[in-house]
């Protein structure tokens, strides 16, 4: 025997609902309650199978009433009546706890089948009411995939925005590492030909010098013109070979200088080319 309390505070269908059940050899109806705490009240005492809920009742509603039983009266299934098929109410009713859903125009024999089944443990909607909530589902799995394409969209839009941001960034970097480094390269250059220019400033004052003092112990001493003739040529020619090996010694430094500075533009460019890549990374990955 299935022993039933139905809720509602409408008398006539407290009465109609009575009548049909009555009439099924395996049903009791064994209270009809006008309101949720008066529910409450008789669970409290007593032990039901299926409760019949009203969806909209005064002081406490059909959903308020199937949430308390769920929680607190877990051997109790609660099945809804409602004048309403809309999408939201059926399915707040599912959240809520109850078992089944019916509408109040429902005929006598779904009712009872629906009474069987939720006792068996299964999840029964009215007539209509599956195909409706079914057709509801589909339109908001569409809307989820159109959603979910637009979400995307969006995103590779964002993402491409956002990787021609980083190539900017990265380019404007790149662009002030070189102007940094060709004015590195023009200061030392600078400084290498100044410290140069006094290198042979002060070569040349050395070998003037030198020549001026030559020359004025000839004069004091008055020696053979033809030997400080050659003497002086021999000093010219040592100086000069000297100068000469200073020059070269300084144009092998400035190549080299050259080669370093080239091997700095390749290591710079190809740490550009590695902040780029890790930067495109973070962003994908991320």
């Amino acid at each position: 025997m299935i022993k039933i309390l139905v809720v509602d505070d409408q008398n006539f269908t407290r009465q109609a609902l009575q009548t049909i059940l009555e009439n099924e050899p395996d049903f009791q109806v064994v209270e009809k309650a006008t309101s949720g705490v008066e529910a409450i009240k008789y669970l409290e005492q007593n032990r039901v199978d299926i409760t019949i809920v009203d969806l909209e009742m005064p002081e406490m509603d059909g959903l308020s009433l199937t949430k308390i039983l769920s929680e607190r009266f877990p051997e109790t299934k609660a099945i809804i009546l409602s004048s309403h098929d809309h999408e939201d109410q059926i399915n707040s009713a599912v959240e809520a706890g109850a078992r089944g859903y019916l509408l109040k125009n429902t005929s006598a024999q779904e009712i009872g089948d629906t009474i069987r089944a939720v006792q068996r443990g299964y999840f029964q909607l009215g007539p209509g009411l599956f195909e409706k909530l079914l057709s509801h589902l589909i339109k908001e799995k569409e809307q989820a995939a159109e959603n979910l394409i637009d979400l995307h969209s969006k995103y590779a839009r964002s993402l491409v925005e956002l990787e021609q941001k980083v190539l900017a960034q990265n380019e404007a970097s790149r662009k002030e590492m070189y102007q940094e480094l060709e004015l590195q390269i023009l200061n030392i250059k600078q400084d290498f030909r100044l410290g140069l220019g006094n290198f042979q400033s002060q070569v040349s004052q050395q070998l003037q010098t030198g020549i001026e003092a030559a020359s004025s112990q000839i004069n004091r001493s008055a020696p053979d013109m033809y030997k400080v003739e050659m003497q002086i040529d021999h000093r010219n020619l040592e100086q000069q070979r000297y100068i000469n090996t200073l020059f070269a010694g300084n144009k092998q430094a400035l190549r080299k200088l050259e080669n370093q500075i080239y091997i700095l533009r390749y290591f710079v460019t190809f740490l550009s080319i590695i902040f780029f890549i890790v930067g495109v990374s973070v962003l994908v990955f991320n």
